[in-house]
């Protein structure tokens, strides 16, 4: 292996290694995020504000495939970081040969159900028939692609496992900057509406996964894989599909209480909608913080559960607090504070604008509960002990749920706004209790054992 390209985590000062891996990651999120805040953009400037609500509920529905998505590379990176910590080249190339079987299984699954079930999805969603088409053909272009944003998580998910975040990162800035002027040419230049919005997206995010998973395949030996190695191990993919169908599981349904949350605002106005999809968009940004954080949890806790070294594990979950305080330090005085310009650089709407400055207001005060709740489902993920994470997303889907129903009859919109909220603390209670009972412990060392 080339040292230099990959980082093993199993050594060397926690709180750095932790910060340097997350960096190039929340970076690379953010990006990533530019995609949806350029359609976005682009399509409310451009096609106006019921454009640009079709886009947003679109986006919600969307979640449901990217849930599964996740789920599968998710697993592929548990297992190659865990054999990468124990040392064992070969059973990782195994797996990364075993992750592409499931990867193209899985993406040939989801076009054809996506495609099919698309429109009946916004349906259940109760879009609006002003809103429905828009969202319905944005919907069909991302199902149709969906093979792009397969490739490109699964190959930087690899890198990832191996301790190399700054390569995806390099790749997702190229293909940003690609998907802004693909935005302003399909829907500005050559109008092509929504659908151009979509394809854009596509495109860039297959540009980026082709030359993400070339430099891994140029570069890293490791990943070379013989003839031999070509054939799909069953004991391999049940491994991959062990860690990926519980986190795709647990996103999942956690996409679901989102879906009906989106659900309820839809039954208010379009400037609700519009208002909603905006600060969505924004939470989304937030969220990146956490997610980069439990990224590099996750890499950090797979390394060293494979090589036993459960001490340092925890010492990887102090540097994550700690990294999580900073960084929500930052955002949320900063949201909190910017709410208005934020609302109006997507939206001329006044009654827009407000709803869009109360939510926010709102989330930012408890957002590092989110944070905290990333930081449970990575390092019980990556330490074998799955069944929990799946009970923290049940946790979550039955919050959410019985939230967005009761805080509106009780208190109006405004109910609204804290249904996320109290979601995240509850399902972050549920993962410190098993984490400070050290359960996760036996679970690790099971794990550890079989590698």
């Amino acid at each position: 292996m080339r040292k230099k390209q990959i980082t093993d985590m199993t050594k060397g000062p926690v709180f750095r290694q932790m910060a340097v891996f997350a960096l190039p990651v929340l970076l690379g999120m953010i990006f990533q995020r530019i995609y949806n805040f350029a359609d976005a953009y682009i399509v409310g400037r451009y096609l106006g504000d019921e454009a640009l609500g079709a886009v947003s509920i679109a986006g919600t529905a969307m979640y449901m495939m990217t849930s599964i998505m996740l789920g599968v590379t998710t697993g592929v990176s548990v297992v190659i970081s865990q054999f990468y910590g124990a040392g064992q080249s070969k059973k990782l190339r195994e797996t990364f040969a075993a992750g592409i079987h499931v990867a193209l299984w899985i993406t040939v699954l989801i076009t054809v159900i996506g495609t099919i079930t698309a429109e009946p999805l916004l349906r259940l969603l109760q879009t609006g028939n002003d809103l429905l088409p828009d969202a319905s053909i944005y919907l069909m272009v991302i199902y149709g692609g969906c093979g792009a944003t397969m490739l490109y998580n699964f190959a930087s998910s690899v890198l990832r496992a191996l301790g190399n975040s700054l390569v995806p990162l390099i790749f997702l800035i190229l293909s940003s900057v690609m998907n802004v002027i693909l935005d302003i040419a399909l829907v500005s230049w050559i109008p092509m509406g929504v659908a151009g919005a979509a394809l854009a997206t596509v495109i860039s995010q297959l540009v980026s996964g082709i030359l993400c998973l070339a430099y891994a395949l140029k570069i890293l030996p490791v990943l070379r894989i013989s003839r031999r190695e070509w054939k799909p191990d069953l004991y391999l993919i049940g491994q991959i599909l062990r860690y990926g169908i519980p986190t795709g599981l647990q996103m999942s349904i956690i996409s679901i209480s989102d879906m009906t949350l989106q659900a309820v605002v839809n039954t208010y106005s379009t400037a609700m909608v519009v208002a909603y999809g905006v600060a969505l968009k924004v939470e989304g940004l937030g969220f990146q913080l956490a997610d980069a954080i439990g990224m590099a949890m996750g890499t950090f806790a797979g390394q060293n559960t494979g090589a036993g070294d459960l001490p340092r594990v925890q010492k990887g979950v102090r540097s994550a607090y700690l990294l999580n305080v900073i960084c929500y330090g930052i955002f949320c005085p900063a949201v909190f504070l910017l709410a208005e310009p934020i609302m109006r650089a997507f939206t001329d709407s006044p009654e827009s604008i407000q709803y869009g400055m109360e939510y926010m207001k709102i989330f930012t005060v408890f957002f590092l509960a989110g944070g905290i709740l990333v930081v449970y489902h990575n390092v019980l993920r990556a330490s074998g002990d799955v069944a929990v994470t799946v009970l923290m997303g049940v946790s979550e889907v039955i919050t959410r749920i019985g939230c967005a129903f009761l805080l509106p009859a009780l208190f109006g919109y405004r109910g609204l706004w804290y249904v996320s909220p109290l979601t995240w603390i509850c399902a972050a209670a549920v993962g410190a209790v098993r984490y400070y009972t050290g359960g996760w412990k036996e679970k690790a060392r099971r794990n550890s054992s079989k590698l």
